[in-house]
């Protein structure tokens, strides 16, 4: 079974409906036209924070053209031949992270959604695996990343994937849909990447459902030990012009130079402002296909850490100051 209902479309700017004109959706209020590019609405009021706006919609052209010759993993690895951020030692390690997406998104929308759910909005969905994960279990599955290069692959997979879900290019701050429009939100390794995390949250509950729900998972600013991608120890605690030093000295880019350091404390006050409410937070284990390419050391401290991820009386301590972290919250309220 797949996903071929959509989520209808507002202006992000105005809040004001649009309209299909020509090759995408024009707002009359605002006046402001947003374009369909290879197949994907982009929505977005302003680029990312890695690429200019042309810059990027030039990338993600490049991939489109060669995603029509090759399958899903040639595109993964062409994306990352063509991609100065990683380094091409970290580039194998992140290319598995990708092509095993589908299988930990599916673990984590188990968390989210047992019996699945109306509306799934995978937020900062990447490479889509967890719309191919949810296909079978909401009736409509939406794709949102501010990031149109990283959809264009999202295409390639759904497409062997045979699953039809909607694919939306847009500012995580400034969502192109209507409120109480969705019934559960997957923010897997989203938040901490977010231009402005609290907006973000706020905007991603504005379009949820009384009752809808929420899964967050990322990386803990206050752990100690080494970063997950990096290997940089207490990345979200020393001065950031010291880590941007380390990480070129190693890499030799500033790959987390857009990256804001959350905790389950700080998620948890910004849910609170957007009218969520905490359900749980439990550490984060990887899985076993996540540390294929990490070193016999790394490995070894992810299977300590798995073991004690399981005993209650260490968790409280895992949670506050472990690697990583996810966290269900419900929407309340009527607004």
């Amino acid at each position: 079974m797949t996903a071929p209902m959509a989520l209808d479309f507002i202006c992000p700017q105005c809040r004001s409906p649009v309209h299909a004109a020509g090759e995408g959706y024009f707002c009359g209020t605002c006046d402001r036209f947003y374009p369909v590019l290879f197949g994907i609405p982009d929505f977005r009021l302003s680029g990312d924070q890695y690429l200019a706006l042309e810059e990027e919609r030039a990338k993600a052209g490049r991939l489109h053209a060669y995603g029509l010759k090759h399958d899903f993993a040639a595109l993964v690895a062409f994306y990352y031949s063509i991609t100065d951020d990683v380094p091409p030692k970290l580039a194998r390690a992140f290319a598995n992270y990708v092509l095993k997406a589908s299988g930990r998104a599916g673990r984590q929308l188990r968390l989210l959604a047992p019996t699945g759910g109306n509306a799934l909005l995978d937020l900062g969905c990447g490479s889509g695996g967890g719309l191919v994960a949810g296909a079978d279990h909401f009736k409509v599955c939406t794709g949102v990343d501010i990031a149109l290069r990283w959809l264009v692959i999202a295409q390639k997979r759904l497409t062997e994937a045979g699953v039809d879900a909607q694919l939306v290019c847009a500012d995580a701050e400034a969502l192109p849909f209507a409120n109480r429009t969705v019934s559960h939100v997957l923010a897997s390794d989203f938040i901490e990447n977010a231009r402005a995390p609290k907006a973000a949250l706020c905007s991603a509950a504005s379009v949820m459902e009384t009752g809808g729900r929420i899964y967050i998972s990322a990386s803990n600013g206050r752990w100690v030990g080494p970063h997950p991608a990096t290997g940089i120890w207490s990345a979200g605690l020393i001065p950031e012009r010291a880590r941007s030093s380390l990480l070129t000295r190693r890499h030799p880019i500033d790959i987390l130079r857009a990256v804001s350091f959350v905790s389950p404390a700080s998620v948890l006050q910004m849910a609170r402002t957007c009218d969520l409410r905490h359900l749980t937070t439990k550490p984060f284990v990887p899985d076993r296909e996540q540390l294929i390419d990490r070193s016999a050391v790394f490995r070894m401290f992810a299977r300590i850490y798995a073991l004690l991820a399981k005993a209650p009386i260490a968790q409280a301590l895992l949670v506050a100051a472990g690697p990583a972290f996810q966290s269900l919250f419900v929407k309340e309220g009527t607004t």
